[in-house]
């Protein structure tokens, strides 16, 4: 579904991008990981066509994503931000519809089956209550649920995601990776830069085809399957920090940092 081959990319002289090769295939996610600074978000603006490579090619439905116009490609890959701001206070249905527009003529007014389309999504991902709700009063988790059912409404088969849980409580991250699954129980690909190694062995916990690229200095130092990629030795080697990497078996002989009683 998406295929990304001996990418370069450079703002000046020097390349953020240099011969990136990826790939993800239908129903699979891969989580994007890597320290700040290293082109994960300029990998992905590369994707959605934003930036223009310097060199390589990326695939998207085995078309190159240049040949595509915008509504073309809207209509093969979605995007949902970091978090998404507005300075008007519209519906959150209004907020979903938008995700028609690539299926609409110019100037056109999204019709019936779109708001259909858009409440059935929103039904999904279990917002059917704040359809009429201003998206301006939502929280962060109830916000990031919408931009997810505005990319399930504009109906593309690849979701890419920039850190959909930053700024997310525990519980609502959570909430998120769970909308996640169910987008690839629905067929999706999914191409999500994360912060956050164990939202890859979620998935992979999950039985969900799962893929990790660790992004270092603008090139691919590790990818595969995460119980494979995922190790202590790997994670030093890309963060310079020790790590401690627990089967759920091991977990028994941790020691806790509070018991009762306890003074500290």
């Amino acid at each position: 579904m998406i295929k990304i081959k001996n990418l370069v990319f450079s703002y000046s002289s020097k390349p953020v991008l240099d011969d990136v090769s990826l790939h993800a295939k239908k129903g699979e996610i891969l989580c994007l990981l890597g320290p700040n600074g290293s082109g994960k978000t300029t990998l992905l603006k590369c994707l959605l066509g934003i930036h223009k490579e310097t060199h390589g090619d990326i695939v998207i439905h085995d078309k190159n994503i240049h040949t595509y116009d915008y509504k073309g490609l809207a209509k093969k890959v979605s995007y949902v931000p970091q978090k998404q701001m507005s300075s008007f206070p519209y519906s959150v249905l209004d907020m979903v519809v938008m995700g028609r527009t690539c299926h609409l003529k110019t100037l056109a007014s999204p019709k019936k089956k779109d708001y259909d389309i858009a409440k059935s999504s929103l039904d999904y991902l279990g917002m059917k209550d704040f359809v009429h709700r201003p998206f301006t009063e939502l929280s962060g988790g109830e916000s990031q649920l919408v931009m997810i059912a505005r990319a399930l409404t504009q109906e593309s088969q690849c979701i890419v995601l920039d850190e959909p849980t930053a700024h997310l409580d525990y519980r609502n991250e959570l909430v998120i990776l769970e909308a996640i699954r169910m987008l690839l129980d629905k067929g999706h690909t999914i191409f999500m830069a994360t912060h956050y190694p164990n939202h890859a062995y979620y998935f992979e916990n999950h039985g969900l085809d799962t893929k990790v690229a660790f992004l270092n200095d603008g090139k691919i130092q590790f990818m595969g399957k995460p119980s494979d990629v995922l190790t202590e030795e790997n994670l030093e080697q890309i963060y310079q920090i020790e790590s401690k990497v627990l089967r759920h078996d091991q977990l028994k002989h941790v020691v806790p940092l509070y018991t009762k009683g306890s003074k500290s």
